[in-house]
């Protein structure tokens, strides 16, 4: 009778009890495009093109931005950059008078923690705006965790002390980031944001707004690695570590079973 217990435990049973315990959900990254290496258009270049429909951030695969006050009437002044041209190489957008604007040389913190690419979100009232995308595949009642890479800073053309944070919003859950208080061109980051949320639909919307002071400097938050994930629930994590369990009661049956 041991023996076929023994049997079943190296056999299926621990694999099915292993499968049960990791959803299939529960490491897949929910939000497209994290990274901003893709854009709608195609290869990422520097940027957003002039004339476009790609405007004040939009064209990057999966996101959207959108005016974030009452005072910016326009459109949001978030815009792409490439870890390795940030500080010399301005931005594309159709705020032709900011061609030049690049981040600051001497105090940018080097290569973003996810790839190549990271999007710039302008802090000032004037000019911020929401950079979202549409979460889908959630399940209503499960745990999901965010995370997200941010830095604050400021463009090389402005000068003057500022403060930057990231508001966060997924449904109707909100949350802001700590506030970053830089000297001119300063630099805080990266910092990395972990959040658990509880989703409440099947589909909602996961939503970033820089905030910053004073108006027309511009304070500018960074933003990279964003990745949505379900958390397990408790009863999954008690059938796995019941699986490894039965795996090692077995493992040493097999050892004494070959000893004697």
């Amino acid at each position: 009778m041991k023996k076929i217990i023994f049997g079943l435990l190296s056999g299926g049973l621990v694999a099915t009890l292993l499968a049960g315990a990791a959803p299939a959900q529960a490491m897949v990254n929910l939000v497209v495009n994290g990274g901003f290496e893709r854009r709608a258009s195609g290869t990422p270049v520097q940027g957003f093109q002039v004339g476009t429909a790609h405007r004040f951030g939009q064209g990057v695969t999966g996101w959207t931005s959108a005016a974030g006050s009452n005072t910016n009437t326009s459109g949001a002044f978030n815009v792409l950059f490439n870890s390795a041209t940030a500080t010399t190489v301005s931005p594309d957008t159709q705020y032709t008078r900011y061609e030049t604007q690049t981040l600051s040389r001497a105090n940018y913190g080097g290569a973003s923690p996810d790839g190549g690419y990271f999007m710039a979100l302008d802090g000032d009232i004037g000019a911020n705006g929401y950079f979202s995308q549409l979460i889908t595949g959630l399940t209503a009642g499960q745990s999901y965790e965010l995370r997200f890479f941010w830095a604050g800073t400021q463009y090389q053309n402005r000068v003057g002390a500022t403060t930057i944070r990231l508001d966060v919003a997924f449904g109707t859950e909100e949350f802001s980031t700590a506030t970053a208080i830089n000297p001119t061109h300063g630099w805080q980051g990266w910092f990395e944001v972990v959040r658990r949320f509880t989703a409440e639909n099947n589909t909602q919307t996961l939503r970033f707004l820089a905030v910053g002071t004073p108006d027309g400097l511009p304070p500018v938050a960074l933003l990279d690695g964003v990745s949505m994930t379900a958390v397990p629930e408790p009863e999954s994590w008690s059938l796995m570590i019941g699986g490894f369990v039965l795996i090692g009661l077995a493992a040493r049956r097999r050892r004494r079973q070959i000893a004697g």
